[in-house]
């Protein structure tokens, strides 16, 4: 029997999303397969991890980059989601990650901070850590903010 897929956003409403909202992203869908834990969560900072399990490590045995990736861009958005204006939605408009050395470890963090914060755009910058502290990748973003019915 095939699963049920639940397609429903957590919320619809545009405008910025508190603390609540943005809690309840990982509970479900990409975000909760990842794994990720939010550990912070304010408009100038956002802080989570992630328990590695055998499906985020590659075939070289770290942690696949497109798991650092998704973390960075996870946070990034939670970011600008808390930024938006009355009426605007965001999506990531493009992003750009240096990868400093590969990530073997049994838990990764992220901690994300807003570069820049406009009417139309922001920018987002993450550093991933493995469980020592050590870099493994730096990850900027930016988020376009728009208002969906113009």
């Amino acid at each position: 029997m095939k699963k049920q897929l639940t397609l429903a956003p957590i919320r619809t409403a545009p405008g910025p999303w508190g603390e609540e909202d943005i809690r309840r992203m990982p509970t479900r869908g990409f975000q909760k397969m990842l794994g990720i834990v939010l550990d912070e969560v304010t408009k100038e900072r956002i802080t989570a991890h992630i328990n590695i399990e055998d499906h985020h490590i590659n075939s070289a045995g770290a942690v696949h980059g497109g798991v650092l990736i998704s973390l960075a861009d996870s946070l990034g958005a939670m970011g600008a989601l808390q930024n938006l204006g009355p009426m605007h939605v965001t999506s990531t408009l493009e992003s750009k990650t240096n990868f400093v050395r590969p990530c073997v470890s049994e838990s990764i963090s992220g901690e994300c901070q807003p570069l820049h914060v406009g009417r139309r755009t922001s920018v987002w910058y993450t550093v991933v850590r493995n469980e020592r502290g050590l870099i493994c990748a730096h990850i900027w973003q930016t988020q376009i903010h728009s208002d969906p019915n113009s």
